[in-house]
């Protein structure tokens, strides 16, 4: 029993210890009462922040007054360029941060610290007031045109420090945390372009923007005009990035409505002195292609067809269009292909068009490919065909050969068929040559030549013999029109023991492949297989790749 009592004894004199302790330091700090213009003075001394800071921890002292030193803490002047009463705030005061502590000493965090309860308190009399301070206007330009420092700043970073601050929940009430997300988004759209390129904030409205949501850039698309050109890509980036669809198609229209008006004459009669009309051009390009779109769509592939425009303007406008045009989009996919076979249309446009259609699924897109090698112009065929076999595997080549002899006869020459070879010697998943060889006797010459130029690219001499009964071929190569007859030619180069080049002219496939494919084979060793790498036990089996001549 004596020994109980005395161990109850030394219990009741160790936390009368503790209490001393406590409100001696309290006593230290703070003295015995603290007025609110001792917290603005506090803001100004280097001893300062901690007075602050444990004016918030202890309870002696009355909510309002520790709400006042939050404030305090967020309204001190930077410390070498750092809002060092912020992060006190949050991580010496509010939360108690066991890492930021590790850098301090004697701070008030280590005697005391709050309660889930007294903090709640504490932040239902300063979140009003942060949002107070975020209501007021912005300050007007100073007389020497420089933009005057927003104090507004100060308030955003703390509520979004308050706000993301993970270690503790420190707006746990959920309507006080959507009121101060309401505010900061409603702050984040006054003088949007201003504050989106002022450096001077603790975290950058890309953050904020993220911590908001899809809703912070619901009303992006509304700022966006003709006087914003420098700022459109940052905002298109964070509308594509943070924006719903809605939103999205907003600015998809918005961008249109802008670069129509960079694209007319009335631009240029009010930009004479300034920059260049191609490169504001490129700007709003940038945008457009970052937010995609049905009308960024839509005026892109009008403004591709427009032959007034110089080509770098009309292939800009389809690199925008890269990855943006969606497989069920029928509409711009015939446009796409309409524009490459567009009378006059410049090689770069029709090239980059074929590129998109390249970027859909097989099944999009084939069909329209396929009618392409119906056109005249045979290098905007080989182009179709070239897109062709880049999208196929030679599961699909009987397909190919089958459409391209239908269909490709103006203007079919030696040149279109050694490109198609090289791709078909390239396809997955068979043995090109297996499914090549039943064309070597089709009826159409287009097909046969094909087929037949395989060993131009990849046969060898051990070839030789399976290509002779192929010379005494009689059917006539296609004639070429005398407009196209320096490129479009059926003439094969020989090169003799002296070394002299002597020109023959093809008029059968016989000829073509006396004249055109053996000369290339006579010295050429056959092509050398990769051996495969040897893999696990346990992986799955290679299909087989392609096979050679």
């Amino acid at each position: 029993m004596v020994a109980r009592q005395t161990r109850t004894r030394r219990s009741a004199l160790k936390t009368s210890a503790g209490a001393f302790v406590l409100a001696a330091v309290a006593n230290t700090l703070l003295g015995c009462s603290v007025a609110p213009a001792d917290l603005k003075r506090w803001e100004q001394t280097s001893e300062g922040p901690k007075r602050l800071s444990a004016v918030i921890l202890y309870d002696k002292y009355p909510s309002p007054l520790r709400v006042e030193a939050a404030m305090s803490l967020i309204e001190m002047k930077p410390q070498k360029g750092q809002r060092v009463g912020i992060e006190r705030l949050v991580k010496g005061a509010f939360a108690c941060d066991s890492a930021w502590m590790e850098r301090k000493s004697d701070e008030p965090c280590s005697k005391a610290s709050l309660s889930p309860e007294t903090r709640a308190k504490l932040l239902e009399g300063l979140v009003p007031r942060i949002i107070e301070e975020l209501k007021k206007p912005s300050p007007p330009p100073a007389q020497n045109g420089q933009v005057a420092p927003d104090p507004s700043y100060k308030y955003k970073d703390a509520a979004q420090l308050l706000l993301t601050y993970d270690k503790t929940p420190i707006v746990a009430d959920a309507a006080l945390k959507q009121q101060l997300l309401g505010a900061l988004r409603d702050w984040a759209m006054v003088d949007f372009n201003r504050k989106l390129n002022d450096q001077t904030q603790m975290f950058g409205m890309e953050q904020l923007l993220r911590l908001i949501g899809p809703t912070s850039v619901e009303n992006l698309p509304a700022l966006m005009d003709r006087n914003v050109i420098r700022d459109l890509t940052k905002m298109a980036d964070l509308i594509d990035k943070l924006g719903d669809a809605k939103t999205k198609e907003q600015a998809s229209k918005k961008l249109v409505e802008i670069m129509t008006y960079v694209a007319s004459e009335q631009w240029r009669k009010d930009n004479k002195d300034n920059e260049d009309q191609e490169g504001t051009m490129t700007k709003v390009f940038v945008a457009m292609k970052k937010v995609g779109g049905a009308s960024v769509t839509g005026y892109c592939l009008a403004l591709a067809g427009e032959k007034s425009r110089n080509v770098k303007l009309r292939t800009g406008a389809l690199n925008v269009l890269e990855n943006r045009i969606e497989k069920k989009d029928t509409a711009s996919i015939k446009k796409l292909a309409d524009l490459t076979k567009a009378k006059d249309a410049p090689l770069p446009v029709v090239d980059a068009a074929f590129r998109l259609l390249k970027q859909l699924p097989r099944e999009a897109v084939i069909t329209s490919l396929f009618q392409l090698l119906d056109v005249e112009d045979w290098k905007v065929r080989r182009l179709a065909g070239a897109t062709i076999l880049q999208m196929s595997k030679v599961e699909n080549i009987a397909e190919f050969m089958t459409e391209l002899g239908k269909r490709a006869k103006h203007n079919f020459n030696p040149a279109e068929a050694r490109t198609y070879a090289a791709y078909l010697a390239e396809l997955k998943e068979g043995t090109p040559l297996e499914k090549l060889k039943p064309y070597f006797k089709d009826e159409a010459i287009s097909a046969r030549v094909t087929a037949l130029s395989y060993y131009l690219v990849s046969g060898s001499k051990h070839d030789v013999a399976a290509l002779k009964p192929f010379m005494d071929d009689k059917d006539k190569v296609p004639k070429c029109d005398e407009k196209d007859k320096n490129e479009c030619t059926w003439v094969c180069i020989l090169v003799g023991a002296d070394k002299k080049e002597q020109s023959k002219i093809v008029e059968t496939v016989g000829d073509f492949v006396t004249y055109c494919v053996l000369p290339q084979l006579a010295n050429r060793e056959p092509k050398k297989l990769e051996k495969p790498k040897e893999k696990p036990a346990d992986s799955p089996k290679e299909s087989a790749g392609a096979g050679g001549g």
